[in-house]
């Protein structure tokens, strides 16, 4: 279904494959490193405006955000009320398989380091303080509260619905791809920025969107075009 985009399906998932390789790849490599580059991001300096129209477009990844985009794009475009439920259900697969990954496998965020002795963040870093590493952040699957997000890292939830977000909107406003896109990549620097996620956390979030979106391409079509009427046929003489 969502893959039925251009002229060459099979283009789509070969290309689609190596953007699921290639960012498990950077997702693999960026691991080690990522509570060093999450706290130089937040310390990067972004003007006023930018960053606010950074953090306000997580309303493109947020549950209801998306709610309320595709409840109005449902309300006002008839024409294509079908594919919106689709694409709506495809968002709604992605986010809560996210989730499921998310409270499997708990990993402190990121902002929840800002005060420790050694954080760049931290007013009173100490110099002398070692440095935690990545690895830190992980606890054991199926620990803790399964409410305390503190611990609810990885993957990115919100990347995985800003992704699935464009890829179902592309499915069913195909001039709209670039834009989508933007809006998506946008919404996952969004959540580095804010100190929510890693950069792991949002790499690994995109094959896993794709995955939903590999097994909703082989689901079944339905033949939606309504019955062409006959043509007519010459008129019989009495």
């Amino acid at each position: 279904m969502l893959f039925h985009l251009g002229n060459s399906r099979k283009r789509t998932l070969i290309s689609s494959t190596l953007v699921a390789a290639v960012t498990l790849l950077a997702a693999m490599i960026a691991l080690p490193w990522d509570l060093e580059i999450s706290q130089w991001v937040r310390l990067k300096h972004i003007p006023g405006d930018l960053r606010r129209f950074i953090h306000l477009m997580e309303i493109f990844a947020h549950t209801l955000g998306c709610v309320m985009i595709m409840s109005t794009l449902l309300w006002i475009d008839h024409k294509n009320r079908r594919k919106l439920w689709e694409a709506s259900l495809f968002v709604l697969a992605c986010g809560l398989l996210a989730n499921l990954a998310k409270y499997l496998i708990p990993r402190r965020r990121p902002a929840t380091y800002d005060m420790e002795p050694w954080s760049w963040l931290n007013p009173k870093r100490d110099p002398d303080a070692a440095f935690a590493s990545s690895w830190d952040a992980w606890g054991t699957p199926l620990s803790d509260s399964w409410f305390n997000e503190s611990i609810r890292s990885f993957p990115s939830g919100h990347t995985a619905t800003a992704v699935a977000m464009a890829i179902g909107l592309t499915y069913v406003y195909p001039r709209g791809k670039n834009l989508f896109l933007f809006m998506a990549s946008v919404a996952a620097l969004q959540r580095l920025i804010a100190g929510a996620h890693y950069l792991s956390d949002i790499l690994v979030s995109i094959p896993l969107t794709l995955l939903v979106a590999w097994a909703w391409a082989f689901l079944p079509e339905r033949n939606t075009n309504k019955a062409q009427p006959a043509s007519p046929s010459h008129a019989q003489s009495d």
